[in-house]
Protein backbone atom coordinates (compact mmCIF):
# COMPACT_ATOMS: atom_id res chain seq x y z
CA UNK A 1 0.00 0.00 0.00
CA UNK A 2 1.07 3.47 -0.59
CA UNK A 3 0.06 6.71 2.27
CA UNK A 4 -1.85 8.89 0.98
CA UNK A 5 -1.62 11.97 3.10
CA UNK A 6 2.00 13.05 3.23
CA UNK A 7 4.04 15.81 4.36
CA UNK A 8 8.01 16.65 3.49
CA UNK A 9 9.45 18.37 6.67
CA UNK A 10 11.02 20.98 4.46
CA UNK A 11 10.89 21.29 0.24
CA UNK A 12 13.91 21.01 -2.23
CA UNK A 13 16.64 23.68 -2.34
CA UNK A 14 15.13 27.04 -4.42
CA UNK A 15 16.64 29.54 -5.74
CA UNK A 16 14.18 32.17 -6.87
CA UNK A 17 14.75 34.93 -8.86
CA UNK A 18 13.77 38.29 -7.18
CA UNK A 19 14.41 42.00 -8.45
CA UNK A 20 14.11 45.83 -6.70
CA UNK A 21 10.77 47.24 -6.01
CA UNK A 22 10.56 49.92 -8.64
CA UNK A 23 10.11 53.61 -7.72
CA UNK A 24 8.24 55.70 -10.26
CA UNK A 25 11.12 58.13 -10.51
CA UNK A 26 13.50 55.62 -11.57
CA UNK A 27 14.13 54.08 -15.06
CA UNK A 28 15.88 51.67 -14.44
CA UNK A 29 16.13 48.33 -16.76
CA UNK A 30 16.51 44.59 -15.28
CA UNK A 31 20.09 43.05 -16.03
CA UNK A 32 20.14 39.99 -18.74
CA UNK A 33 19.50 36.22 -17.70
CA UNK A 34 18.77 34.30 -14.50
CA UNK A 35 20.60 34.17 -11.43
CA UNK A 36 22.00 30.37 -11.03
CA UNK A 37 24.29 29.22 -7.68
CA UNK A 38 25.94 26.29 -7.67
CA UNK A 39 26.49 24.53 -4.92
CA UNK A 40 26.05 20.91 -2.89
CA UNK A 41 24.79 21.85 -0.16
CA UNK A 42 21.89 19.86 1.09
CA UNK A 43 18.79 20.25 2.97
CA UNK A 44 20.29 19.57 6.19
CA UNK A 45 23.27 20.54 7.28
CA UNK A 46 25.19 20.71 10.70
CA UNK A 47 27.97 23.15 12.56
CA UNK A 48 31.35 23.34 10.81
CA UNK A 49 30.30 22.08 7.53
CA UNK A 50 31.83 24.06 4.88
CA UNK A 51 30.17 24.96 1.40
CA UNK A 52 31.25 26.70 -2.19
CA UNK A 53 28.85 28.50 -3.75
CA UNK A 54 29.66 29.53 -7.30
CA UNK A 55 27.40 32.41 -8.78
CA UNK A 56 26.45 32.80 -12.86
CA UNK A 57 24.15 33.73 -15.29
CA UNK A 58 23.64 37.43 -15.53
CA UNK A 59 25.27 39.89 -17.28
CA UNK A 60 24.61 43.58 -17.34
CA UNK A 61 23.10 45.24 -21.34
CA UNK A 62 25.66 47.23 -21.39
CA UNK A 63 28.17 44.89 -21.01
CA UNK A 64 29.95 45.76 -17.41
CA UNK A 65 31.20 43.53 -15.09
CA UNK A 66 28.51 41.99 -13.06
CA UNK A 67 29.75 41.06 -8.90
CA UNK A 68 28.31 39.24 -6.34
CA UNK A 69 27.65 39.04 -2.48
CA UNK A 70 26.22 36.83 -0.10
CA UNK A 71 24.29 37.56 2.79
CA UNK A 72 23.67 34.96 5.86
CA UNK A 73 23.39 35.52 9.33
CA UNK A 74 23.25 39.01 9.54
CA UNK A 75 26.45 39.17 7.28
CA UNK A 76 27.26 39.73 3.92
CA UNK A 77 30.22 38.69 1.93
CA UNK A 78 31.30 40.29 -1.55
CA UNK A 79 33.54 38.45 -3.74
CA UNK A 80 36.60 40.34 -4.61
CA UNK A 81 39.85 40.20 -6.23
CA UNK A 82 38.94 38.03 -8.93
CA UNK A 83 37.35 35.50 -6.18
CA UNK A 84 34.75 33.34 -8.30
CA UNK A 85 33.19 31.44 -5.32
CA UNK A 86 32.12 31.93 -1.27
CA UNK A 87 32.60 29.53 1.22
CA UNK A 88 30.47 29.74 3.91
CA UNK A 89 31.08 27.81 7.01
CA UNK A 90 27.61 26.35 9.25
CA UNK A 91 27.49 28.24 12.63
CA UNK A 92 26.72 26.47 16.23
CA UNK A 93 22.75 27.78 15.87
CA UNK A 94 19.81 25.35 15.33
CA UNK A 95 16.88 26.22 12.75
CA UNK A 96 16.03 26.66 9.86
CA UNK A 97 18.02 29.77 7.47
CA UNK A 98 18.31 30.78 4.11
CA UNK A 99 21.72 32.41 1.95
CA UNK A 100 20.76 35.06 -0.29
CA UNK A 101 22.98 36.27 -3.04
CA UNK A 102 22.63 39.29 -5.57
CA UNK A 103 23.95 39.60 -8.37
CA UNK A 104 24.98 43.71 -8.90
CA UNK A 105 26.28 46.05 -11.70
CA UNK A 106 29.50 46.79 -10.38
CA UNK A 107 30.14 50.05 -12.82
CA UNK A 108 26.61 50.88 -13.30
CA UNK A 109 24.19 50.77 -10.61
CA UNK A 110 22.00 53.79 -11.68
CA UNK A 111 21.15 52.08 -14.63
CA UNK A 112 20.46 48.05 -13.35
CA UNK A 113 19.05 46.86 -10.65
CA UNK A 114 20.05 43.76 -8.49
CA UNK A 115 19.27 40.56 -9.66
CA UNK A 116 19.19 37.64 -6.16
CA UNK A 117 17.82 34.67 -5.08
CA UNK A 118 17.98 32.49 -2.10
CA UNK A 119 18.80 28.94 -0.63
CA UNK A 120 16.64 27.74 2.27
CA UNK A 121 18.63 24.81 4.68
CA UNK A 122 18.45 23.82 8.58
CA UNK A 123 20.83 23.73 10.77
CA UNK A 124 20.67 20.23 12.75
CA UNK A 125 22.67 18.27 15.28
CA UNK A 126 22.61 14.79 16.54
CA UNK A 127 24.22 15.46 20.21
CA UNK A 128 22.72 12.81 22.32
CA UNK A 129 21.39 15.07 25.22
CA UNK A 130 21.23 19.14 23.75
CA UNK A 131 20.62 17.84 20.13
CA UNK A 132 18.05 18.85 17.33
CA UNK A 133 15.68 15.92 18.93
CA UNK A 134 14.58 17.15 22.67
CA UNK A 135 11.98 15.65 24.98
CA UNK A 136 12.39 11.82 24.46
CA UNK A 137 12.32 10.61 28.23
CA UNK A 138 14.77 7.86 29.54
CA UNK A 139 12.75 5.50 31.47
CA UNK A 140 13.47 3.59 34.50
CA UNK A 141 14.96 0.27 33.72
CA UNK A 142 16.40 1.46 30.45
CA UNK A 143 19.95 0.05 29.60
CA UNK A 144 22.40 1.43 27.53
CA UNK A 145 23.69 -0.15 24.31
CA UNK A 146 26.65 0.61 22.53
CA UNK A 147 26.07 0.89 18.41
CA UNK A 148 28.70 1.75 15.82
CA UNK A 149 29.83 4.08 18.89
CA UNK A 150 26.29 5.80 18.95
CA UNK A 151 24.41 5.74 22.11
CA UNK A 152 20.68 4.03 22.14
CA UNK A 153 18.39 2.76 25.23
CA UNK A 154 16.62 -0.38 25.29
CA UNK A 155 13.67 -1.64 27.01
CA UNK A 156 11.91 -4.48 27.96
CA UNK A 157 8.30 -5.58 26.46
CA UNK A 158 7.16 -8.92 25.55
CA UNK A 159 9.88 -10.58 27.53
CA UNK A 160 12.00 -9.18 24.46
CA UNK A 161 14.71 -6.18 24.58
CA UNK A 162 13.63 -3.71 22.13
CA UNK A 163 15.60 -0.65 20.89
CA UNK A 164 14.17 2.96 21.81
CA UNK A 165 15.64 4.68 18.66
CA UNK A 166 15.50 4.01 15.46
CA UNK A 167 19.24 2.38 14.25
CA UNK A 168 21.02 4.69 12.18
CA UNK A 169 23.63 2.21 10.21
CA UNK A 170 25.09 3.80 7.48
CA UNK A 171 27.45 2.20 4.67
CA UNK A 172 29.16 4.47 2.21
CA UNK A 173 31.57 3.87 -0.54
CA UNK A 174 34.94 5.31 -0.84
CA UNK A 175 33.42 8.49 -2.16
CA UNK A 176 31.23 9.14 0.46
CA UNK A 177 27.81 7.22 -1.73
CA UNK A 178 25.43 5.93 0.83
CA UNK A 179 25.02 2.12 -0.59
CA UNK A 180 23.34 0.69 2.35
CA UNK A 181 20.58 3.04 4.04
CA UNK A 182 20.02 6.35 3.54
CA UNK A 183 19.57 9.66 5.24
CA UNK A 184 16.53 11.80 5.39
CA UNK A 185 16.69 14.23 2.31
CA UNK A 186 19.51 12.66 1.37
CA UNK A 187 21.64 14.82 4.56
CA UNK A 188 24.36 12.90 6.17
CA UNK A 189 24.10 15.45 9.38
CA UNK A 190 20.43 13.85 9.58
CA UNK A 191 21.89 10.52 9.66
CA UNK A 192 21.81 10.05 13.83
CA UNK A 193 18.63 12.91 14.00
CA UNK A 194 16.22 10.54 12.62
CA UNK A 195 17.82 7.31 12.08
CA UNK A 196 18.79 5.59 9.01
CA UNK A 197 16.25 4.68 6.25
CA UNK A 198 16.50 1.03 4.89
CA UNK A 199 14.71 -1.23 2.14
CA UNK A 200 13.33 -4.38 3.26
CA UNK A 201 16.27 -6.39 2.10
CA UNK A 202 18.98 -4.04 3.72
CA UNK A 203 17.11 -4.03 7.10
CA UNK A 204 17.41 -7.71 7.07
CA UNK A 205 20.74 -7.85 8.20
CA UNK A 206 21.21 -3.89 9.67
CA UNK A 207 20.35 -4.97 13.59
CA UNK A 208 23.84 -5.31 14.69
CA UNK A 209 25.42 -9.33 15.87
CA UNK A 210 23.12 -10.37 19.21
CA UNK A 211 20.58 -8.43 17.82
CA UNK A 212 17.75 -8.73 14.73
CA UNK A 213 14.80 -7.41 13.23
CA UNK A 214 11.69 -8.23 15.10
CA UNK A 215 9.38 -10.01 13.51
CA UNK A 216 5.82 -9.48 12.92
CA UNK A 217 5.15 -12.62 15.74
CA UNK A 218 7.22 -10.44 18.24
CA UNK A 219 5.65 -6.94 17.31
CA UNK A 220 2.36 -8.97 18.02
CA UNK A 221 3.49 -9.50 21.43
CA UNK A 222 4.75 -5.82 22.14
CA UNK A 223 1.25 -4.61 21.11
CA UNK A 224 -0.25 -6.83 23.35
CA UNK A 225 1.47 -5.04 26.47
CA UNK A 226 0.58 -1.94 25.18
CA UNK A 227 -3.37 -2.88 25.24
CA UNK A 228 -3.89 -4.42 22.25
CA UNK A 229 -6.76 -7.41 22.21
CA UNK A 230 -5.39 -10.45 23.35
CA UNK A 231 -6.84 -12.48 19.71
CA UNK A 232 -4.40 -10.21 17.49
CA UNK A 233 -3.01 -12.49 14.67
CA UNK A 234 0.02 -11.36 12.71
CA UNK A 235 -0.84 -9.01 9.77
CA UNK A 236 -3.57 -8.15 11.78
CA UNK A 237 -3.67 -3.83 12.54
CA UNK A 238 -4.33 -3.44 16.17
CA UNK A 239 -7.07 -1.06 16.78
CA UNK A 240 -5.24 0.64 19.69
CA UNK A 241 -1.80 0.81 21.66
CA UNK A 242 -0.43 3.53 19.09
CA UNK A 243 0.19 6.24 22.32
CA UNK A 244 1.73 3.70 24.07
CA UNK A 245 4.45 3.47 21.36
CA UNK A 246 4.84 7.42 20.91
CA UNK A 247 6.79 10.42 21.97
CA UNK A 248 5.83 14.05 22.40
CA UNK A 249 9.57 14.75 20.69
CA UNK A 250 10.67 17.93 18.94
CA UNK A 251 12.52 18.97 16.27
CA UNK A 252 15.06 21.73 16.71
CA UNK A 253 12.02 23.43 19.27
CA UNK A 254 8.75 22.38 16.99
CA UNK A 255 6.72 19.20 18.12
CA UNK A 256 6.58 16.42 15.73
CA UNK A 257 3.52 14.50 16.42
CA UNK A 258 1.85 18.12 16.19
CA UNK A 259 -1.90 16.51 15.79
CA UNK A 260 -3.56 13.54 17.80
CA UNK A 261 -6.69 14.13 18.60
CA UNK A 262 -7.76 10.96 19.22
CA UNK A 263 -4.47 9.54 20.78
CA UNK A 264 -3.03 10.10 24.43
CA UNK A 265 0.62 9.83 24.19
CA UNK A 266 2.11 8.12 27.23
CA UNK A 267 5.73 7.02 25.54
CA UNK A 268 5.73 3.47 27.77
CA UNK A 269 7.38 1.43 24.68
CA UNK A 270 9.00 2.54 21.50
CA UNK A 271 9.33 6.46 21.62
CA UNK A 272 8.29 6.92 18.41
CA UNK A 273 8.42 9.93 16.47
CA UNK A 274 7.21 10.55 13.17
CA UNK A 275 10.05 10.14 10.31
CA UNK A 276 8.09 9.49 7.73
CA UNK A 277 8.94 6.66 4.86
CA UNK A 278 10.85 7.13 1.43
CA UNK A 279 9.82 5.95 -1.94
CA UNK A 280 13.56 5.29 -3.65
CA UNK A 281 13.38 5.66 -7.27
CA UNK A 282 16.72 5.38 -10.36
CA UNK A 283 18.34 8.91 -9.28
CA UNK A 284 15.98 10.43 -6.77
CA UNK A 285 14.80 9.16 -3.53
CA UNK A 286 11.44 10.93 -2.17
CA UNK A 287 11.04 11.75 1.46
CA UNK A 288 7.87 11.56 2.76
CA UNK A 289 5.32 11.37 5.89
CA UNK A 290 7.21 13.57 8.44
CA UNK A 291 4.80 14.28 11.38
CA UNK A 292 2.69 12.10 10.19
CA UNK A 293 3.65 8.38 9.99
CA UNK A 294 6.49 6.48 12.04
CA UNK A 295 6.79 2.84 9.83
CA UNK A 296 9.31 -0.06 10.99
CA UNK A 297 9.72 -2.92 9.09
CA UNK A 298 9.40 -6.40 10.70
CA UNK A 299 11.31 -9.48 9.27
CA UNK A 300 7.90 -10.96 7.41
CA UNK A 301 7.13 -10.86 4.07
CA UNK A 302 3.45 -11.71 2.49
CA UNK A 303 2.71 -12.27 -1.10
CA UNK A 304 6.33 -11.33 -2.11
CA UNK A 305 6.29 -7.68 -0.57
CA UNK A 306 7.93 -7.04 2.79
CA UNK A 307 6.04 -6.31 5.72
CA UNK A 308 5.73 -3.44 7.83
CA UNK A 309 4.30 -1.71 11.06
CA UNK A 310 3.29 1.90 10.99
CA UNK A 311 1.53 4.61 13.33
CA UNK A 312 -0.61 7.23 11.64
CA UNK A 313 -0.46 10.70 13.78
CA UNK A 314 -4.16 10.69 14.36
CA UNK A 315 -5.14 7.36 15.17
CA UNK A 316 -4.58 5.11 17.88
CA UNK A 317 -4.20 2.09 15.97
CA UNK A 318 -0.68 0.60 14.67
CA UNK A 319 -1.51 -0.67 11.23
CA UNK A 320 0.23 -3.36 9.75
CA UNK A 321 0.93 -2.89 6.11
CA UNK A 322 3.38 -3.96 2.41
CA UNK A 323 5.63 -2.51 0.24
CA UNK A 324 7.80 -3.34 -2.41
CA UNK A 325 11.00 -5.13 -0.60
CA UNK A 326 13.61 -2.77 -2.72
CA UNK A 327 12.00 0.54 -3.33
CA UNK A 328 10.72 1.31 -0.08
CA UNK A 329 12.40 2.66 3.03
CA UNK A 330 11.52 2.57 6.68
CA UNK A 331 12.98 2.64 9.82
CA UNK A 332 14.67 -0.24 11.74
CA UNK A 333 13.74 -1.32 15.39
CA UNK A 334 16.16 -4.49 16.74
CA UNK A 335 15.05 -6.52 19.12
CA UNK A 336 17.25 -9.76 21.36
Amino acid sequence: MRFRSVIILFAAFALVSLVSCKKEEETKEYMNGNLSVKHEMPPYVKKGDKYSFTPSGVTAPDGTDVGYYFSAFGKTDTLKNGATSWVFEVPDTLGTFSISCAAYPIKSSDKYYNTSGYISFAVVSDDETNGSITNIGRHLGDTKVYIDGRLFYSFKAGGKDWLRGNLCTIRRDENGKEVFGRSYAGSPAMQNVFGAYYTWEEAQTACPSGWHLPTESEWIELLKEAGAPEGLKVLESSPCGAGKLMTKAYFNGALMWDYYRDVTISDQYLSAIPVGYCEIGGNQTLYLGYADYAVFWTADEHEGMGVYRYIYKDSDSVYAGTADKKDFGASVRCVK
